[in-house]
């Protein structure tokens, strides 16, 4: 009679499934890696909502001059990327302290210099203005200082470029400086006159005013040439991204403005 050999079925069978266990954690391992891979390598992109430049739809997409430039530069550098709009605080937060992550529109002066990597212009320079409502009689100036904005209040962005350099020239928070989340805010204070002047540029307003369906004309543009000596509107990476990836951003940017 001949005899099943079943020491050598158990063995095979406990090889088998050794085997196939092995192959499936392999393979965990191999698609845990593969995603830490493509999140080690996939830029993120922050902004905040600023129209005309970068702003969101109704549907979520997020538009504006400045988002097609950056979509268009990053496409012919071919870097793989996801697109996140927050307020500008948490965008600006974000790219100092997190690896691989590009903020813009961002304007670039000798305060930010050192605290990113910089890839310029992005966009044509657009001059900030202080803006107030025209029956607002205790403001007659054309051109502003520091001195004279000690007597009014302003609403600003939080770690916006005016909030920090007003700041820095001595003007409190909860004093003279109203700090807001959006401009959006900050033009509805000064609509309905809890503030005396906020600063955008003027496209930005025009846009804005257009959404809230008010007329641009009850408002008055007072230049600041302080805020806009030596700055300029461009993308920046915080400084723990890899220099290769904002050599080929830097590249594909420098190629796209030269065509």
């Amino acid at each position: 009679m001949l005899k099943t050999n079943n020491n050598y079925e158990y063995n095979f069978k406990g090889d088998f499934e050794k085997t196939m266990k092995y192959i499936v954690l392999s393979l965990l391992i191999l698609v845990s890696f593969s995603a830490k891979t493509y999140q080690a390598h996939t830029l993120t992109v922050v902004t905040e909502h600023s129209p005309p430049y970068n702003y969101q739809l109704k549907n979520n997409k997020i538009v504006g001059i400045a988002t097609e430039k950056i979509i268009k530069v990053l496409n012919e550098a071919n870097i793989e990327y996801t697109l996140n709009i927050y307020p500008w605080a948490r965008s600006y937060e974000l790219a100092l302290i997190q690896p691989n992550t590009l903020i813009y529109s961002i304007y670039r002066n000798k305060h930010r210099e050192p605290l990113f990597q910089w890839v310029c212009s992005l966009l044509p320079k657009d001059d900030l203005y202080f803006f107030v409502l025209k029956k607002n009689n205790s403001i007659q100036f054309k051109t502003i200082n520091i001195e004279n904005l000690k007597k009014f209040k302003i609403g600003l962005i939080r770690q916006g470029l005016a909030s920090i350099y007003l700041k820095a020239q001595g003007l409190k928070e909860g004093k003279e400086l109203y700090i807001s989340s959006n401009d959006d805010t900050n033009l509805n204070l000064l609509l309905h006159e809890q503030v005396d002047l906020i600063i955008v540029t003027l496209p930005s307003m025009k846009m804005r005013m257009k959404n809230l369906n008010k007329d641009l004309s009850i408002l008055r543009k007072i230049n600041f040439p302080e805020i806009n000596k030596d700055s300029e509107r461009c993308m920046a990476f915080s400084l723990d991204t890899p220099t290769y990836i904002v050599d080929k951003v830097r590249s594909a940017l420098h190629k796209i403005n030269k065509n």
